[in-house]
């Protein structure tokens, strides 16, 4: 039986737990979050205990896995503890907050001697596992060019909300867009430059906050991608990325599933997605991930995303940002 104690009993952490409920091979063991409310209520749903700080939590002797779901300003604090006692880490995206303390994990994360991984779940999606297939196979022939589109309208938080800030959250750059950078890292390799403007999660309190990026970044090899993503609240939410080869192109839609375009024509790549939940649970990707996770510690497993994807993930992101800031090229 895997013990597992969670830090930070939020929106992330609830989701997290729910799905790993299912499995027979884990207890929810302990929780530790900052609001004693939210900590008295994730012990009353899952009968775990609740410890006082990060510290007692990572320690105890019991637990074997530490998820931290806790706020992205705050993932740096119980990194370093959980790095320090040598225990299985999952950490939900984005690893971090700012690029000083990514130079702080990389050393830490690269060298670490044991279960290390990020929370990529796109790369648990079967339109993906179809997407990465295709690509392999070489039937779009040269890779030319991309684009990814997170738009998301229905963007709901307030000033005073964490994810509201972004010197704590890092804005829509850093929290949503991790995932799609992730995912065209994994499909193309790595970027060379990017160049970026964006409203910074507008923090004009005259205003309600909102946040938009547009961005050109251009690969080693040459591949060169378009990247639009937003958190708007009066607009059409759709999520998809493009590859576009010299014999044909795929696209990743959330509203339109998988699609090839060749020859001027366009169809619907069919996907099994029954196949592909390995593990059999329900809760779609999140769950898929959790029991993919679970199932690396207690067998001795690779994850999926782990220290190399999230360095790399992480300095793509923090090259957006630092270039929307400065309204420079970023050269990596």
């Amino acid at each position: 039986m895997l013990n597992i104690g969670v830090i930070g009993a939020g929106r992330m952490g609830l989701n997290h737990s729910r799905n790993l409920r299912q499995l027979d091979t884990i207890k929810l063991a302990g929780v530790y979050d900052i609001l004693p409310e939210k900590a008295t209520a994730y012990a009353n749903g899952f009968g775990a205990k609740i410890y006082q700080s990060p510290e007692e939590l990572i320690n105890a002797k019991d637990i074997g896995l530490i998820i931290i779901t806790s706020p992205t300003y705050c993932h740096i604090e119980a990194l370093r503890i959980a790095l320090d006692a040598h225990k299985p880490i999952f950490c939900e995206k984005p690893l971090c907050r700012t690029q000083e303390e990514l130079d702080e994990l990389i050393p830490l994360i690269t060298n670490y001697d044991n279960f290390f991984a990020l929370g990529f779940v796109r790369r648990y999606s079967p339109n993906f596992a179809k997407m990465k297939e295709v690509v392999d196979s070489g039937e779009l022939g040269k890779l030319l060019c991309g684009e990814i589109r997170c738009l998301h309208g229905r963007y709901v938080r307030m000033h005073g909300d964490w994810f509201a800030d972004y010197d704590k959250c890092g804005g829509v750059m850093l929290d949503m867009l991790a995932h799609h950078v992730d995912l065209q890292n994994h499909l193309i390799g790595e970027a060379e430059s990017i160049y970026a403007q964006s409203f910074m999660l507008n923090q004009n309190e005259d205003e309600l906050p909102f946040d938009y990026v547009s961005a050109t970044a251009r690969f080693k090899n040459g591949f060169i991608s378009n990247i639009q993503c937003s958190w708007l609240r009066n607009a059409p939410s759709d999520t998809e990325m493009t590859i576009c080869g010299d014999k044909a192109s795929i696209t990743f839609s959330d509203s339109k599933g998988l699609l090839l375009t060749k020859g001027g024509k366009t169809e619907k790549i069919p996907v099994d997605e029954a196949a592909l939940n390995i593990h059999k649970i329900q809760g779609g990707m999140y769950a898929e991930e959790m029991a993919y996770i679970v199932d690396a510690v207690i067998n001795g497993k690779k994850p999926l995303a782990g220290a190399k994807e999230a360095i790399d993930a992480m300095t793509f992101c923090f090259g957006i940002m630092a270039s929307a800031e400065t309204g420079k090229l970023v050269k990596f």
